[in-house]
């Protein structure tokens, strides 16, 4: 947003007046095409989406010698031309000096301005998504070329109000990134704590500072009931004009349902009710192997499996989730397949005794509540940087 009748953003620095001036992209910046080694030689680079930075690339298979790839230098600007669209901007990092890519990921030097200011204007989507139109090609392989983007147009102030603007941003994302950090830290220190606990090698003490019991072998069915549900017919769209949840697999973290059905759809089909605490597993689809305790009354389909016990939900939650990569890998060959209530039932678990399992519910439960606020924290710092980029910004 800008002044009525005047080219500066709604907030600056006060030592600034000067109204900003229309600029093209090639007054800041100009191609670099220094030739490096061919494919199958290259170190390699790439442009992550959604302004996530320039990474090396990995390695999928060699490359080909017919390729030529272009050094690059650290401190240069690149985008990708497929995925302009989806902000793949970046800068290359000190550590990535000399690494190389191909055309269709250019890179440029600076000759002007300050390289985080112009960064954090084209990563902006008021920028590539306006720009983002004049895109070559077919529906699914667009591309801007280089000529095109050193046309496009910004607005810019004089060089000090540049670099004002651009280190301040740096701060922020560095205290982002140091927000980022902590929240990897306890996500690491949570796993480390799974395997410690899960494999015993941490117990835990009764309210007398005694040891609780050993660990006793059973099986799922041992303990549980469980059912999966069904899906009411989709071209009956009465079914689909109710107020009861219908939770598909992708769904049993979420309080909300996209679709919500009628008695008439779970009359009519194997569609099953589950009650808010229910055990919910996702048996196939993108989220296999998932798990949750619903945080809503609903009906199930047939890729989620309720899971009813008598012992601690809490327990069998971060259980389940310690042993997801292992079942997974275990029972899902190379992405194929699909589990089932006859796989889940069968798995064996070692359980401790209900206190001690209520006990490593409630430190698990408490780690996330430290993890979720934490994601939390760094979701404010993003919404605050959108809106100081809104403001700051012409």
């Amino acid at each position: 947003m800008t002044h009525p009748n005047k080219n500066v953003p709604e907030l600056r620095f006060p030592e600034f007046s000067d109204e900003w001036e229309e600029r093209k992209i090639s007054d800041f910046l100009t191609e670099s095409m220094i030739e490096g080694n061919k494919g199958n030689d290259a170190k390699k680079l790439t442009v992550k989406l959604w302004g996530k930075g320039v990474i090396p690339k990995k390695k999928v298979h060699k490359g080909s010698s017919n390729t030529q790839y272009y050094l690059r230098k650290k401190g240069q600007l690149m985008y990708g031309k497929l995925d302009f669209l989806n902000c793949a901007f970046g800068i290359v990092p000190p550590h990535l000096d000399g690494y190389e890519s191909t055309i269709d990921s250019p890179a440029f030097d600076f000759i002007n301005g300050d390289p985080r200011f112009v960064l954090e204007r084209i990563m902006q989507k008021s920028f590539y998504k306006k720009y983002g139109e004049k895109a070559n090609g077919s529906r699914k392989a667009k591309r801007i070329n280089q000529k095109d983007f050193l046309e496009m147009l910004l607005y810019s102030p004089a060089i000090k109000e540049q670099q004002r603007i651009g280190d301040f941003f740096s701060k922020l994302d560095r205290q982002i990134e140091l927000e980022e950090q902590k929240l990897a830290l306890l996500e690491e220190q949570k796993k480390g704590y799974m395997q410690k606990i899960f494999s015993q090698e941490l117990r835990f003490k009764d309210d007398n500072g005694e040891n609780y019991p050993e660990w006793e072998e059973n099986l799922f069915r041992d303990f549980t009931t469980t059912f999966s549900g069904g899906t009411p017919k989709s071209t009956n769209k009465s079914f689909y004009n109710g107020s009861i949840p219908f939770i598909r697999s992708g769904e049993i973290q979420g309080s909300k349902t996209e679709l919500q059905i009628n008695e008439d759809a779970i009359s009519n089909s194997s569609a099953k009710l589950v009650n808010k605490g229910d055990l919910l597993y996702a048996l196939y689809g993108a989220t296999s192997g998932e798990v949750a305790i619903s945080k809503i009354t609903g009906a199930i389909n047939q890729a989620i499996l309720c899971i009813k016990t008598e012992e601690s939900k809490s327990f069998l939650l971060y259980y389940l989730k310690y042993q997801k990569e292992n079942i997974i890998n275990t029972y899902i060959q190379g992405g194929q397949g699909n589990l089932s209530a006859s796989i889940i039932k069968n798995l064996s678990i070692k359980m401790p005794i209900y206190k001690e399992q209520q006990k490593i519910g409630d430190f698990f439960s408490k780690l996330d509540h430290q993890i979720e606020l934490q994601a939390q924290k760094i979701n404010l710092f993003n919404q605050r940087k959108q809106g100081l980029l809104q403001k700051m910004f012409v």
